[in-house]
C-alpha cells in the first residue's frame, strides 16, 4: 500500500511540474513577429478609404511617436461630434499623444446635411457598425495591432455611436469612453455577448445633451443611462461616489461579471464639451482592460 501511495503522489508531482512548466512557457511566450505592411512617419497622419455597403468611407490614421513597424500597439478610435469631420476630430480630441495608433472615423452626411453617427434620428442610416468592424480589419491588416488593445471613444452624437458599438461590436474594443454622449440609442436594446468596460463624462449644466435627459429628444438622463449599462454589467447595485475637487463627483459600479467596471465622472456646471483632462482620463480608465 505505501508503495502504491508513493507512486500516487511521485504521479501528482510529475503531473504538477508539467502543468506548472507549462504554464511558464505560456507566460513567455509573446506574440508572433509581426511586421507593418503599410507604414509612414511616426507621430504623422495618413488618410485611407473602405468600401461599405458600395459606398467609399474615410478615416485617418495616426501612428504615434517613435513608432516601430515591427513593434505591436494599442488603438484608440475617436468618433467625434456632429457636423465634425475627421481632420477636426483629429485637432480637438488631443489623442496622438498617446502610446497608440489613433484612427479617426469620417462619419457620412445626415438628414440634415451634417456629419452625423448611426444611431441618431438625424443620421443617414449608413450602416456605421459594419463601417467600423471592416475599418478594424484593414487596420489590423496593415500595422502590427494589439487587438485585445482596441479602446472605442467619442464626444457628443460621436459618444452615442461608442455607446452604441458597446452594445453590437463589444467583441473588438476592450472598453469604451463615452464624453458629453447623446445616447439615443435605446439602453433596452444593448445586449452586449460580453460585460463592456465603460467610463462616461458629462457636465450637468450641458444645453445641447441635458444631463437630465430630454422626452421630446428622446435622450435618457445620464444617471439612469449609466445605472442601466452597470446593470447590464451585472455590477454590485450600490456604487461608491467620491468628490474629487472642482465640482467633479466620480461615480463606480464595482464588482462586476468579468470586473467589467462602469464609472460615471459629474463636473458640476460643466456644458457640452470635450473637456481638456479627457484624453488622459479615459485613457488611464480604458487600459486597465484587454478582451
Amino acid at each position: 500500500m505505501l508503495g502504491l501511495l508513493i507512486t500516487v503522489w511521485s504521479m501528482n508531482q510529475t503531473a504538477t511540474q508539467k502543468a506548472a512548466a507549462l504554464e511558464q512557457r505560456l507566460s513567455q511566450m509573446t506574440e508572433p513577429a509581426c511586421n507593418a505592411r503599410e507604414t509612414w512617419g511616426a507621430n504623422t497622419t495618413k488618410n485611407f478609404t473602405i468600401k461599405i455597403d458600395e459606398q467609399d468611407r474615410s478615416y485617418r490614421v495616426h501612428l504615434p511617436d517613435g513608432f516601430s513597424t515591427t513593434e505591436y500597439y494599442p488603438v484608440v478610435m475617436y468618433f467625434t461630434g456632429k457636423g465634425t469631420g475627421s481632420i477636426d476630430g483629429e485637432r480637438l480630441a488631443d489623442l496622438n499623444k498617446l502610446p497608440a495608433i489613433a484612427i479617426y472615423p469620417q462619419a457620412s452626411t445626415g438628414k440634415d446635411g451634417y456629419f452625423a453617427w448611426q444611431g441618431a434620428p438625424y443620421s443617414s442610416g449608413a450602416d456605421d457598425v459594419a463601417f467600423v468592424d471592416g475599418m478594424l480589419d484593414k487596420v489590423q491588416s496593415q500595422l502590427c495591432v494589439k487587438r485585445s488593445n482596441i479602446y472605442a471613444t467619442g464626444y457628443s452624437n460621436g459618444g452615442g455611436i461608442v455607446s452604441l458599438l458597446s452594445c453590437q461590436l463589444p467583441d473588438r474594443f476592450a472598453a469604451f469612453g463615452i464624453v458629453a454622449g447623446a445616447m439615443y440609442y435605446p439602453a433596452a436594446d444593448c445586449t452586449p455577448e460580453r460585460p463592456t468596460p465603460l467610463i462616461n463624462i458629462h457636465g450637468d449644466n450641458d444645453p445641447i445633451v441635458p444631463y437630465k435627459g430630454s422626452i421630446v429628444r428622446k435622450l435618457p438622463a445620464i444617471d439612469s443611462w449609466v445605472t442601466e449599462r452597470a446593470r447590464d454589467n451585472g455590477c454590485a447595485l450600490q456604487p461608491s461616489t467620491a468628490y474629487q475637487g472642482n465640482g467633479t463627483y466620480v461615480t463606480t459600479w464595482q464588482f462586476c461579471r468579468n470586473g467589467a467596471t462602469v464609472q460615471n465622472i459629474r463636473i458640476q456646471g460643466g456644458g457640452h464639451a470635450w473637456v481638456t483632462e479627457a484624453p488622459d482620463t479615459l485613457w488611464r480608465f480604458m487600459t486597465q482592460y484587454s478582451l
